[in-house]
């Protein structure tokens, strides 16, 4: 309490002087309202602070008790020290002590607020040019430049979803398309024989076999079998062939027996064994078929699930938006299935024919050159690592019409399949297979 009191006391004089400056000669609250001035902005401030302020040296004392219109006021002028000479008015002399008094900080006088001109810019210090663009603001360039970083960078195109066209039909299986033949390329492998297994058998060779797969050409055709079933077959005989020792007299119940397995796991309605009996000349029993059949099976341990030539096909033609191509892909077609008897053919994995025998019949039929970007990269595969194969479908489809084993030739001769086996070979991949 004494402290507040002796403070009150100190204080006291020079509060009530400047309420009572203040009461002297105040103008009215309409008159406030007039004289007021709008605050613009601080960019039309000229000059500024350019000396340090002189702590300790010789600044005149200041009488506290003098009146705030007749003396220099040390530091910053508050608003409300300004607010006060404001209200005390002009000097003696006619003049404003808020624009005609020199602070302490020895600075020239400051020219009192007055509204920017919307047309010009921030005014720059003292003694520096005017900038060359003043119409741009600060806002503005931080807007842009705010925007400038977070423009995302341009990304590549993605690549074109070949399955979205497809997506509502349920048989496409659009959404598990990639992922499924991801995993055929991935198995691929383990389910290829060696291209030189026949070595192994001891009474029957690669010429026999290319005569009983041309026979089962003609027996898929007759039964009116699916594509997938012919495929499915062959690599059945091979696998099989490969793991057991067969007898020439039982070739051809290994071939029936394999078409049999086949149609059972693609066909809607199969083939029964009273069919392949009859298709054999009765060569062999329905015993000896269905007996066949368990040896096989187990032999394979039931792994009937396996990628070949055609599935790939299928794929590859979609990728690159040519499965309404009716005559390019009968012209593919009949490239792959001509691969199907020549045993030189099984050094090529079945991904690799079905790429090759595309690139081979765009070419032959003037589907552009090279191999397509989006088959290159959907198959994983370089066209020089698609060339030998494809050299050696074309030298195939050359000679064919030639060839004793006609099965293939003769199917594709027919106008159902657009005579594809009639037109001429890839000439560019021939003088190739001739180097």
């Amino acid at each position: 309490m004494q402290f507040a009191k002796a403070a009150d006391a100190e204080n006291g004089p020079n509060v009530r002087d400047a309420k009572s400056h203040l009461q002297i000669g105040k103008p009215s609250l309409a008159a406030q309202a007039v004289a007021r001035r709008a605050l613009g902005d601080i960019g039309n401030l000229v000059g500024g602070f350019h000396q340090k302020v002189n702590v300790g040296k010789d600044a005149a004392p200041v009488d506290p008790k003098a009146p705030l219109s007749g003396q220099v006021r040390p530091g910053v002028l508050t608003r409300r020290a300004a607010a006060q000479l404001a209200a005390v008015g002009p000097t003696v002399d006619g003049s404003n002590a808020l624009t005609n008094s020199t602070d302490s900080w020895g600075a020239k006088p400051r020219n009192s607020l007055r509204p920017r001109d919307a047309t010009l810019g921030a005014a720059a210090p003292a003694g520096t040019e005017p900038r060359s663009n003043p119409g741009r603001s600060m806002s503005q360039l931080l807007q842009d430049r705010s925007a400038a970083a977070g423009a995302k960078p341009a990304r590549p195109s993605a690549p074109q979803d070949v399955d979205a066209a497809s997506a509502s039909d349920p048989l496409a299986v659009a959404d598990y398309a990639k992922d499924i033949f991801s995993y055929y390329q991935g198995v691929e492998p383990q389910f290829m024989v060696a291209s030189d297994y026949m070595s192994k058998q001891n009474d029957v060779n690669d010429r026999m076999r290319a005569i009983l797969i041309d026979w089962l050409v003609d027996v898929h055709l007759k039964f009116k079998l699916m594509p997938e079933t012919l495929y499915l077959t062959v690599n059945l005989i091979d696998r099989f062939l490969e793991a057991k020792q067969v007898t020439r007299k039982h070739l051809q119940l290994v071939g029936v027996t394999a078409m049999l397995i086949a149609s059972k796991y693609e066909e809607i309605w199969a083939p029964e064994v009273r069919d392949f009996v009859y298709i054999s000349d009765r060569a062999y029993s329905r015993e000896q078929i269905l007996q066949m059949e368990k040896v096989m099976l187990n032999t394979l341990r039931f792994n009937l699930t396996v990628p070949t030539a055609h599935q790939f096909l299928s794929r590859y033609l979609k990728i690159v938006d040519a499965a309404s191509d009716t005559e390019l892909v009968n012209y593919a077609t009949y490239l792959v299935e001509l691969a199907l008897p020549n045993y030189a053919a099984l050094k090529h994995p079945g991904s690799v024919t079905a790429c090759a025998a595309l690139y081979a019949a765009k070419a032959a039929l003037n589907r552009g050159p090279g191999l397509p970007p989006a088959l290159a990269r959907h198959a994983k595969l370089t066209e020089a690592e698609v060339r030998p194969c494809a050299a050696m479908l074309a030298a195939l489809h050359a000679g064919a019409s030639a060839a004793s084993l006609s099965a293939v030739y003769k199917k594709f001769s027919s106008e159902k399949l657009g005579q594809v086996a009639k037109l001429a070979s890839p000439s560019s991949l021939l003088e190739g297979a001739s180097a």
